[in-house]
């Protein structure tokens, strides 16, 4: 009897667990980091508006001939020429808006939950 309990619940567990999303030691897991990004075009930041979570890394990549840099209170790139990209790690939650410290027109938003 003890037996056929136990394959009854195994066979429910596995039917259940895609329904529900149930993984056994799942809680608490977090999420792998992600890299997103960010492309420098047209003097523009593309998107404008980008959230990730902490510990994501995001990487900005200057297309324009010009040069930027990605000016935060919290952070700030090197010289970004025409192909050259920077990352930054997002080790706090807020709202960090920036602008390009050449061309302070350029604004965009990262926003870390």
């Amino acid at each position: 009897m003890a037996m056929r309990i136990a394959i009854v619940c195994a066979f429910f567990s596995v039917l259940l667990t895609p329904a529900f999303g149930v993984h056994a030691g799942s809680a608490g897991q977090k999420a792998a980091p992600k890299t997103y990004h960010v492309v420098i075009k047209g003097f523009k930041f593309e998107p404008e508006k980008l959230g990730v979570e902490v510990g994501d890394t995001v990487t900005w990549t200057n297309e324009d001939i010009v040069p930027h840099i990605v000016t935060a209170e919290k952070f700030k790139s090197k010289r970004m020429d025409q192909g050259e990209s920077w990352s930054f790690k997002a080790k706090q939650k807020g709202d960090f808006p920036y602008i390009c410290g050449f061309h302070p027109t350029m604004k965009a938003e990262l926003v870390v939950y």
